[in-house]
């Protein structure tokens, strides 16, 4: 007797095939869902980390700037120009004021006091004084900007300001010697123009820079004030800045709005105009 067996191969039906396409296609949508909200997430976070981190540089700079100055800062309106006698609890749009730059320098010669020409004795790695920046002589109360430097050998240079001095200085020469030292400043500012934070420094050094976009705030600098309404020399500067992104990224997102708000003590008044 011979056995013989016989196997009816079995396909799939419309249904099954139907079933398992719908499968693979829910399985491969919640894969892809997956990827594409983790890009989104890393998406918003780097808008949110880059408008925090430019935020946060900007903020720093400005700070250590006013915290740095070595004169009382002056309001000022979006092209740098100081205000006016502003009352006080004004609102500005800008702040500027001075920088050490160099010195402390000697006075070579005596001068009178219709002269506008200062000379100065530099001695090795001394910066040289620049046109565009302020020469202060505080025993004389003399702080003139300079619109020239001339060197005249042996390391002196002579300095002409935009006005006459006004006070005679005597006394640098044989028979008898006095020690009268002056230096330099930079005149700086920081305003918010156009929705942007700008940085306006000496025109032979960084004159100009944006260092932040989006400013929600046109007036972010005051004067710091005392309950009973006078100036708080204590604080030198108050800064009430907040940014915020109107555009969206390509996934929608904006970047996150920044209030930064503080008041500036001072450190150092080394002159008496700003």
């Amino acid at each position: 007797m011979r056995l013989t067996s016989s196997s009816q191969g079995r396909g799939t039906t419309l249904l099954e095939l139907s079933f398992a396409l719908g499968l693979i296609g829910a399985v491969g949508l919640s894969i892809f869902s997956m990827l594409n909200l983790g890009m989104v997430l890393g998406a918003k976070n780097s808008a949110v980390n880059t408008a925090h981190q430019q935020a946060r540089v900007a903020m720093l700079q400005l700070v250590q700037d006013l915290h740095s100055c070595v004169s009382l800062p002056a309001l000022t309106d979006a092209n740098s120009m100081p205000l006016v006698n502003p009352p006080p609890g004004t609102n500005a749009p800008g702040i500027s004021f001075q920088l050490w730059a160099g010195g402390p320098y000697k006075i070579a010669a005596d001068s009178l006091a219709t002269s506008s020409v200062v000379q100065i004795q530099l001695v090795a790695n001394d910066v040289v004084p620049q046109v565009g920046e302020r020469l202060i002589i505080q025993t004389h109360e003399i702080e003139q900007d300079i619109t020239a430097v001339r060197s005249v050998g042996g390391g002196k240079y002579d300095l002409t300001l935009a006005a006459p001095i006004g006070v005679a200085i005597s006394g640098t020469g044989s028979p008898t010697f006095y020690n009268i030292s002056c230096f330099i400043t930079d005149r700086c500012s920081y305003v918010v123009k156009d929705g942007a934070l700008e940085w306006h420094g000496p025109t032979q050094k960084k004159a100009f820079a944006v260092l932040g976009n989006d400013i929600i705030s046109s007036t972010p600098f005051s004067i710091p004030t005392t309950p009973g309404g006078a100036l708080y020399y204590r604080f030198v500067a108050a800064v009430n800045l907040s940014t915020a992104d109107d555009k969206s990224s390509n996934r929608g997102f904006k970047s996150a709005n920044i209030l930064l708000n503080g008041q500036v003590p001072m450190r150092a008044r080394l002159t008496t105009f700003q």
